[in-house]
């Protein structure tokens, strides 16, 4: 272990089995910033004296996110119009927040929606991403996930069913996590202006998917408090 005036100096165990160091961490970030170093990338940092992940050491969690954020692929949609030749629906049967909504309803829905196919481990959406619309799982299962100082935490599984990215479509705010597909995913997207055309063209109809929706958010906003409880009652019966 370098003593408390000497630069920290790292090694890096890449992808050709090559040993590449040592390095100051400045050279370490450009690495990075090059794609050179990944998350699961195997370094040695003289500091815990042992070979770790890069996403465990908390020096390069930040650039790493940063990496993520600006270089990982997102799905293209396709074509509006298809989703009417691509699905029925009975595959809008499964939502809950659907279900007052008759059959010629859903057509116009889906009408302004266009379809995605994510294999399994893509990405749905990416953290700091324009909030530019929502999306309604039809099959599979999706994890919300966060990297934060260079660690993958998990905040959410959600199933077919359920809709997803609705909060910073309607706030016109950035993506806040990322969404990746656990398994294969089928999709239904929606745009912002698609939405916003429905409101003009199906005023009744919008409404109603407004109401359903503002239901879905309230619901999230009222079990993210009552966690926040919980913890904090936790917490102060330990104290």
């Amino acid at each position: 272990m370098p003593a408390d005036n000497e630069e920290v100096h790292y090694k890096v165990w890449a992808s050709d089995n090559v040993v590449y160091g040592p390095v100051v961490l400045e050279t370490l970030l450009e690495w990075v910033a090059d794609g050179r170093v990944l998350p699961d990338t195997w370094v040695f940092s003289e500091e815990v004296n042992s070979w770790k992940p890069a996403k465990s050491l908390s020096p390069l969690g930040d650039a790493l996110a940063e990496y993520h954020a600006t270089h990982a692929p997102l799905p293209t949609p396709t074509e509006l119009g298809q989703a009417s030749d691509s699905i029925t629906v009975d595959y809008l049967r499964q939502f809950d927040a659907l279900v007052g909504l008759g059959q010629a309803e859903l057509e116009q829905f889906i009408s302004h929606c266009t379809v995605m196919e994510i294999e399994e481990g893509g990405l749905i959406m990416k953290k700091d991403s324009p909030g530019d619309g929502l999306y309604m799982i039809l099959s599979g299962e999706t994890r919300v996930r966060l990297i934060a100082a260079g660690q993958d935490t998990t905040l959410a599984t959600v199933k077919a069913g359920s809709f997803i990215g609705e909060v910073a479509m309607f706030s016109q705010t950035p993506r806040s996590a990322d969404v990746l597909a656990l398994t294969p995913c089928n999709l239904l997207f929606m745009s912002a202006e698609a939405f916003r055309n429905m409101m003009k063209t199906e005023p009744k109809l919008a409404s109603a998917v407004l109401f359903a929706l503002g239901h879905i958010m309230a619901d999230r906003m009222v079990a993210g408090n009552q966690r926040l409880q919980s913890k904090a009652s936790s917490e102060f019966l330990w104290l």
